[in-house]
């Protein structure tokens, strides 16, 4: 392939993804390898050719490792720079020392590199980081996938594009991922592009190296030449199926939402449980992302706990995911929230009732309204089957005053209206599949016999009204003030 005939391609690729965009400030990820370089020369090419006047930014991490040869690629970069008359931001880290504190050299590498470049794209007011890996690396990546136990996005291998870290606007683009690592080395000695070489990547030390060195080759060897070239059709084969699975859930996940907020997501566990299995995983992958720090990838084993949540017939139980994820089962319903939303318990403190008047409870977010009235006996039933539960008729003369609402106590018991006979205010909300989060802010009614009504829940039998009933008081719980209490 000629010089010319690569740019071309390559500013075909950026076209079809909407990135030829004249003007635009982009920043480059350079190591001093072979691919890195040619990618920046060949970007500054493309500018140059297409008239783009793309502003390019030299981004380099020293991590601290292989002692002068990083030096030496460290100047490198720089003296690149000055030659290409770009600007270059350059950092050096402690890999080492952070190792120290667990974790694999290979990936705090990695995860500091993208931090530090998406430092750089936020400092220059870029939105976009270009890096250099290729296919060979994507091979690589996808043969190191298999031999950890992935998934099918896994196999899917590097992406073209995507956020830089979880949640960045930045994103990283990687615009040589079609390129083998022959090819691209081919082009920098037509052109006489210089680059360092890091040895590193000829020995074992590290996993990709024995990957690259070790088990490529020796499957080349022992069963299969072209083993780069399977890698990479598995890889593509596995993001087609991944494009069809994430559609597919799309549309089932509308048909299972209940909620869909920015802070919570809410699933129907019975629908969900009812789909085959892998497009339950995508529902649960597409819930977690929508929220905030759900773009962590979630494992298998992730997955399968959430599922196994589902099919809990308890109530109450949570799983923690990646992304500070927690996933809760609230009967029916399966619910996805960052920590920080996860309901607080209130103490709700007792407020004495005006009766008859108006109570403001501002932990309720509402206000209590009494009323004392005649009640004709024929319009006694007509008052019992009142639609709305925020609006209860009693009998005046069972209920004993003072009234206070208080929160919910150990041991509180009453007899809810219809029942055969009392039961616990616990067992009363389990029977009702009452959230344990909206337990701690209901409130409860109560005379100086004892509960009056389990606010907006149900009344006690005993102060129902009854045929003799002549006098009435009706309970008018309505929106207040806001507060931290139940939602009218």
């Amino acid at each position: 392939m000629t010089w010319e005939a690569f740019v071309e391609r390559l500013g075909e690729w950026f076209e079809r993804r909407g990135l030829l965009v004249p003007a635009a400030r982009w920043v480059v990820g350079v190591s001093g390898g072979p691919d890195s370089t040619l990618l920046l020369h060949a970007m500054r090419a493309l500018s140059q050719a297409r008239e783009l006047g793309w502003e390019l930014h030299v981004a380099h991490l020293h991590h601290g490792l292989r002692g002068t040869a990083a030096d030496e690629d460290a100047e490198f970069v720089r003296h690149l720079a000055q030659q290409l008359a770009v600007p270059v931001h350059m950092e050096r880290i402690d890999v080492g020392s952070a190792v120290a504190g667990g974790g694999s050299t290979e990936e705090i590498a990695r995860q500091e590199r993208y931090r530090f470049l998406e430092r750089v794209a936020l400092q220059v007011g870029s939105e976009h980081v270009a890096v250099a890996h290729h296919a060979d690396d994507d091979a690589e990546t996808i043969l190191h996938r298999i031999c950890r136990g992935t998934g099918i996005r896994g196999l899917g291998g590097m992406r073209e594009l995507r956020p830089i870290v979880p949640g960045s606007r930045v994103q990283l683009v990687r615009p040589l991922l079609q390129q083998r690592r022959a090819t691209i080395e081919s082009l920098c000695a037509v052109q006489g592009i210089a680059f360092r070489t890091d040895r590193s990547n000829q020995t074992t030390e590290f996993t990709r190296g024995r990957i690259r060195n070790v088990v490529l080759p020796l499957l080349r060897e022992q069963l299969n030449p072209n083993v780069t070239e399977a890698l990479l059709r598995l890889g593509e084969q596995a993001r087609w199926l991944e494009t069809y699975l994430r559609d597919a859930a799309a549309r089932t996940f509308e048909s299972l939402v209940i909620s869909d907020q920015p802070d919570c997501v809410v699933l129907n566990t019975r629908a969900l449980l009812s789909k085959q299995r892998v497009i339950q995983a995508e529902v649960i992958r597409r819930a977690v992302a929508l929220l905030p720090g759900g773009e962590q990838d979630l494992s298998f084993t992730n997955v399968d706990d959430v599922l196994r949540l589902a099919a809990d017939p308890g109530s109450g139980k949570e799983v923690y995911l990646p992304g500070a994820i927690v996933v809760r089962k609230v009967y029916d319903r399966l619910e996805f929230r960052p920590p920080a939303s996860m309901e607080t318990p209130v103490e709700l403190l007792p407020v004495f009732v005006n009766c008859p008047g108006v109570t403001p409870l501002p932990q309720l977010g509402a206000t209590l309204a009494i009323e004392m009235c005649d009640v004709d006996a024929a319009k006694i039933d007509e008052l019992r089957r009142a639609p709305n539960p925020y609006e209860q008729w009693v009998d005046c003369d069972r209920v004993q005053p003072p009234l206070l609402v208080r929160g919910r106590r150990v041991g509180d018991r009453f007899h809810p209206l219809g029942a055969p006979g009392s039961k616990s205010l616990s067992d009363f909300f389990i029977d009702e599949k009452i959230d344990p989060g909206v337990r701690l802010r209901t409130g409860v009614l109560c005379d100086q016999t004892g509960i009056v009504w389990v606010m907006p829940l149900r009344i006690d039998e005993r102060v129902k009204l009854r045929s003799n009933s002549r006098r009435a008081l009706r309970l008018l719980l309505r929106p207040g003030a806001p507060g931290p209490g139940v939602q009218l």
